[in-house]
């Protein structure tokens, strides 16, 4: 089996479908939509329902080796795209060349351009199609609010606004990681400081990164648990009427990220392994058969009012999982006991410290 060396050359990627987004009926192509909960993909013009494949019935997606990429490169999208810059965060994002916009999804500002054209990115491999309907975010952002008991009573009874579903670029990578070690035994009154080596081999299955170094939404990462094992082959039927965000972070940079996840999961492990009985000293990596796959994934992007500040929220468009940032009333728990603490304290000094005084 061939190793990895820490500074790859990457010379591959992905295959994809090229099949056009068009109505089998009447060939129409502006104004498809797919719906989520029925995976049905509507024609305006003529009514026509097309099924599409249920993502528990599709065919596996390969992943591919990551030191046979580029050779196999697809950049085709499988139709005609066109692609935005928001002037004022930055984001890139991709939409079906007849689809109108005229706002930046993710911080809603209106100061657009077409992106310069770049022959080189990559189409994705698979898409994890949207599994949440539009609808039902209110739903999975309230069983957020009830689950974490610590919400304000104000917070019960708030509304989502601005409610996007987009689909968001992930790297996912497969490695085998061999961590050859070096530590030392902790001194004691009795036995001295002791050097060993060892071996650590752990295998890690779909560590996911986020595709994007635009950080526009500060809880992506909290909802990113996605079940691969639903996936399809990507096809641009499932987005249409849905925008995709363009990935930012390539695929040599995505695996430097995972690198860096897997040295921490890695030191965690050893540590919790020796907990006060040895030191970690030095630690070399070997990756070996890497493997990854480029998957567009569905997130729904929010917000709510409550009182004058507004929250963002991030919600899991196949799993439904929420998270958000929400006043509690913990701070009242505080501050409280504290306002009991100081008027017991000032009548003491009323009752005892000040007749003393007289």
């Amino acid at each position: 089996m061939a190793t990895l060396s820490e500074k790859p050359m990457v010379i591959g990627a992905v295959n994809v479908s090229s099949t056009e987004v068009k109505c089998p009926g009447c060939g129409a192509s502006i104004g498809l939509k797919y719906d989520p909960e029925t995976l049905n993909m509507t024609c305006p013009f003529c009514g026509l329902v097309s099924q599409l494949p249920n993502p528990g019935s599709a065919p596996a997606v390969q992943e591919l080796d990551f030191n046979t990429a580029l050779q196999r490169a697809s950049v085709n999208w499988g139709n005609i795209k066109k692609m935005i810059v928001c002037a004022n965060c930055g984001g890139q994002t991709i939409f079906d060349a007849e689809q109108v916009t005229g706002a930046c999804p993710f911080c809603g500002s209106t100061s657009v351009t077409p992106a310069a054209e770049n022959s080189q990115i990559m189409a994705p491999q698979a898409v994890i199609p949207f599994g949440i309907a539009k609808e039902q975010t209110q739903l999975c952002f309230e069983n957020f609010i009830n689950s974490s008991h610590v919400a304000s009573r104000k917070v019960y009874g708030c509304k989502l606004e601005n409610v996007l579903g987009i689909y968001l670029p992930f790297w996912t990578y497969d490695t085998l990681v061999v961590s050859d070690y070096f530590a030392h035994t902790m001194e004691t009154k009795y036995t001295p400081s002791v050097s060993f080596r060892g071996v650590l081999n752990k295998f890690y299955d779909d560590l996911v990164i986020y595709g994007s170094d635009k950080i526009r939404h500060p809880h992506i990462s909290k909802v990113q648990e996605f079940d691969f094992q639903r996936m399809v082959p990507y096809t641009p039927k499932y987005l249409a009427g849905i925008p995709a965000e363009r990935y930012t972070v390539g695929l040599n940079d995505g695996w430097e990220r995972a690198k860096e996840q897997i040295r921490a999961k890695t030191k965690r492990i050893l540590n919790r392994k020796f907990f006060m009985k040895a030191a970690i000293d030095a630690i070399n990596y070997s990756f070996y058969n890497v493997k990854f796959r480029y998957v567009l994934a569905p997130i729904y992007l929010a917000t709510f009012k409550c009182g004058r500040k507004t929250y963002p929220v991030a919600i899991n468009g196949q799993t439904g999982k929420a998270y958000c940032k929400f006043p509690t009333f913990l701070g009242k728990l505080v501050v409280i006991p504290l306002i009991v603490i100081l008027l017991s304290l000032l009548v003491f000094f009323i009752a005892v410290i000040v007749p003393e005084i007289r």
